[in-house]
């Protein structure tokens, strides 16, 4: 169980994400992906003997998320659009996609982390024009998917809140059947905390749109968004 003062606030903060998904649907969905530029898996392939390690989360997001500078882990995400995994990837041109059923099986426990949105990079905007934005900003829903009985899962268990793994919206799994999220502008990630090793896994490339990788630090939540802030 989350210590007792976090444990309202990701609650708060759960019930927020709850809100705003719940006019969402779901989509069925079988495959976690992770985009890296093309140096981060010739890095590992040559200096990791192609073992994706995981490494410490950022500071990015809401800033009293628990796993924040804490909890080490690999960023996958779960989101499609259109039914099919998106065709371009802000955060790298290479992309790496694992079976859910490899890693979100019977030995494998869920657990809310984070919902926010990112705020814009001009900071200079006014007003008015991030009131018209406001609704069509992405969020995002952060989980945690760790190994049952592992470190991280003995952190998670003290940090976090636990999620049904069959009756969540977010991500579930009802025999061999995965659901995700279908909300509009909202996406999924869930770092998953074990390492992964990428022999015999097929590395694709895909188009980038934005800056093509993510952020150093990471970029952290937006002040003041009625949606996702906790009051």
């Amino acid at each position: 169980m989350a210590e007792a003062g976090s444990t309202e606030y990701l609650r708060k903060l759960l019930r927020k994400a709850d809100e705003h998904c719940s006019a969402g649907s779901s989509d069925t969905v079988s495959t976690f992906y992770r985009n890296k530029p093309s140096s981060y898996f010739d890095d590992i392939k040559d200096k990791h003997n192609n073992i994706m390690e995981p490494y410490l989360k950022d500071h990015g997001g809401d800033p009293r998320c628990p796993i924040n500078g804490r909890l080490k882990g690999l960023f996958f995400n779960v989101t499609l659009q259109g039914g099919t995994i998106p065709h371009k990837s802000p955060f790298g041109a290479r992309r790496v996609k694992l079976p859910l059923s490899e890693v979100f099986n019977d030995s494998a426990n869920l657990y809310f982390a984070d919902f926010y949105c990112k705020r814009p990079r001009n900071h200079l905007r006014r007003s008015s024009q991030m009131v018209s934005r406001r609704r069509s900003r992405i969020h995002y829903v952060t989980l945690v998917l760790t190994r049952s009985g592992s470190d991280a899962d003995r952190f998670c268990q003290q940090h976090l809140l636990k999620l049904d793994p069959q009756g969540n919206r977010y991500l579930s799994k009802k025999s061999s059947i995965y659901k995700t999220l279908d909300r509009d502008a909202v996406h999924v990630e869930v770092m998953y905390t074990e390492s992964v090793d990428l022999t015999n896994r097929d590395l694709t490339s895909t188009p980038t749109i934005g800056q093509g990788q993510s952020t150093p630090g990471g970029i952290p939540k937006t002040v003041g968004c009625s949606i996702c802030n906790v009051v």
